[in-house]
């Protein structure tokens, strides 16, 4: 099996700007899916608390997701982070079974 790097992070809104949160964290999708080295990057918002939100990624590699924390995007990720939101916190684990995604390079 690949060198499949998961991360899971977790953040919450600020000061009452989760729709703001909200836009910023999904205009990150089509930048990070069109990498080469991103299998899966799903964004969620909490049902029961809206000012919070997770992450699911999978990218092929830790250099892969090397790269990716050094785009231009990632730049105003980081830039917004403690103003629009906080990052609770980032998991980063490796899958043990078999992947389900249809991405996933062979």
């Amino acid at each position: 099996m690949p060198e499949q790097l998961t991360l899971v992070a977790h953040f919450q809104a600020r000061n009452g700007r989760a729709e703001e949160t909200r836009d910023f964290l999904l205009s990150l999708i089509p930048h990070t899916r069109a990498e080469d080295g991103c299998i899966e990057y799903w964004l969620h918002q909490h049902n029961d608390d809206p000012s919070r939100f997770t992450f699911y990624e999978n990218f092929a590699s830790k250099s892969a997701w090397d790269l990716h924390m050094a785009t231009d995007h990632l730049a105003r990720f980081q830039a917004l982070e403690g103003d629009l939101f906080d990052l609770l916190d980032v998991h980063q684990m490796t899958m043990i079974c078999e992947p389900a995604s249809k991405r996933w390079p062979s």
